[in-house]
């Protein structure tokens, strides 16, 4: 039997994507810029998300714009421009809770300060999915409700805006966890 893999979600990853000189300036950064309590991080964390900040810089902001591109592509999209970009601080006991972006078409987070502990984790947009009773021993990548993708430190990861991600209830055992994250309309 043939089996054709219908509506798959494609998550874009870039490895390395800065330099750990790159790394080390915007871990600075974020430490001097002021954060706020935001909905989606429950717990000691907090985020620069409604504040005018300006954390890339226009070499890092190019590269980025490059890749979304690329990225983009995967879903027809032909043209982008980089929205909002803020950054995220979350200590150990916090939780990044389940969430989407809204108004934009990708989103996407470059990894600034995580250990091997950290992963983020994608729910299946499919809602019936959550309705089929599977044996934990037989799910796989056909039927399963959340995939979590470890996370290291350079990591760059594209994602739709629409598709619901979080941590999945994990908590963070990272302290001073650093993500920019962003969001690019079409």
């Amino acid at each position: 039997m043939d089996i054709l893999r219908l509506f798959p979600t494609a998550i874009g990853k870039v490895s390395d994507f800065i330099t750990e000189e790159e790394r080390l300036k915007l871990i600075k950064s974020i430490k001097n810029t002021i954060h706020d309590t935001h909905g989606s991080i429950t717990g000691d964390g907090f985020s620069t998300f409604g504040m005018e900040s300006d954390l890339l810089d226009n070499n890092i902001r190019d590269r980025l714009e490059f890749q979304a591109n690329n990225y983009a592509k995967t879903y027809g999209i032909t043209s982008i421009e980089l929205g909002k970009v803020w950054s995220n601080i979350q200590n150990k006991g916090s939780v990044l809770e389940k969430h989407s972006h809204a108004n934009c078409s990708i989103s996407g987070a470059l990894y600034i300060n995580v250990d091997d502990s950290c992963s983020l984790t994608f729910h299946n947009p499919n809602p019936y999915i959550y309705f089929t009773d599977i044996s934990e021993s037989l799910i796989n990548i056909n039927n399963c409700q959340t995939t979590a993708i470890s996370v290291y430190n350079r990591d760059l990861i594209f994602f739709p805006s629409w598709l619901m991600h979080g941590t999945h209830k994990v908590v963070n055992q990272c302290d001073n966890r650093m993500v920019i994250s962003f969001n690019i309309r079409s």
